[in-house]
């Protein structure tokens, strides 16, 4: 009896797997992945175009391309009959912050498919969705009125009309809340920072801590999509007796846009002892 439930048991697991894929399929596409982002480790964004589907070409043209220092496949899942893939890699990105060249040790995921049967990168987009630098947007297609004009598009470009819209843009907020913050220098104390994320699309957040003793900054998350928020959480404990830190900055880098926000990070002046 205990013979066949262990035989049962081992029977449901290898049910539960999924099937293992053809290995010329799985050799094909490590070899795509591969060059795909070696390609980026060369800073050869153009020769990487080759590896990209058809559909997704205007979208990789338009994205900010971040250098990489070195990759490695970590997980492959295939789909559809082994004709899709989900690529899960950590690369090691490169970030210039104020001039100084930063290596961020991060995971990334990327989806792949057969098109003309090679392998090539490629990001789904939704239906009525736009594709953008930042990946797919919820944003529906545009209408147009009956002489095939777009709804809600001034008819006549001006420079007023250009300046308007791009404050109706940078209404959506994207960044943090509060640019600077100030921390009690001679006892523990606590500050939060939130970042919104307005654009249309999904980013990734990396964190550049200042080193400072006692001093620690963490995200809550670093993926956020449209609409959603990050908390950058500061504490700062001090040793006994020890002076003030001097002013220092914390940095959020925005991926794929390459953009940096700076929080000021502030030590008060210490309380007066009581008067005797």
């Amino acid at each position: 009896m205990r013979a066949r439930a262990a035989l049962f048991v081992l029977s449901m697991i290898a049910l539960a797997q999924p099937p293992a894929p053809p290995p010329e399929v799985d050799q094909a596409l490590r070899a795509r992945v591969n060059l795909f982002f070696q390609d980026f480790v060369d800073g050869k964004f153009f020769e990487a175009m080759d590896l990209v589907a058809d559909q997704t070409k205007s979208e990789y043209i338009a994205q900010g391309k971040t250098p990489l220092k070195e990759f490695h496949i970590r997980d492959i899942s295939y789909s559809n009959n082994f004709t899709k893939a989900t690529v899960e890699l950590q690369v090691k990105r490169v970030w210039n912050i104020q001039g100084q060249e930063n290596i961020v040790d991060v995971p990334m995921k990327t989806t792949w498919k057969i098109e003309k049967d090679k392998w090539v990168w490629y990001q789904e987009t939704a239906e009525n969705a736009w594709l953008t630098p930042m990946g797919p947007s919820d944003v529906p297609l545009l209408q147009r009125n009956s002489d095939g004009t777009v709804k809600g598009m001034p008819q006549k470009i001006t420079q007023d009309t250009i300046t308007a819209a791009a404050q109706r843009i940078l209404g959506q907020v994207t960044g943090v809340d509060r640019p600077e913050i100030t921390l009690s220098p001679d006892k523990p104390s606590t500050e939060k920072v939130t970042f919104h994320n307005g654009a249309p699309g999904s980013i990734h957040l990396d964190l550049f801590p200042p080193n400072t003793p006692g001093l620690t900054v963490k995200l809550s998350k670093t993926d956020l999509n449209f609409g959603e928020d990050a908390t950058l959480e500061i504490a700062y404990a001090p040793a006994s007796g020890e002076a003030a830190p001097a002013p220092t900055n914390a940095f959020i880098v925005v991926e794929p846009f390459n953009q940096e926000y700076r929080v000021a990070l502030n030590f008060g002046s210490p309380k007066p002892a009581p008067a005797k």
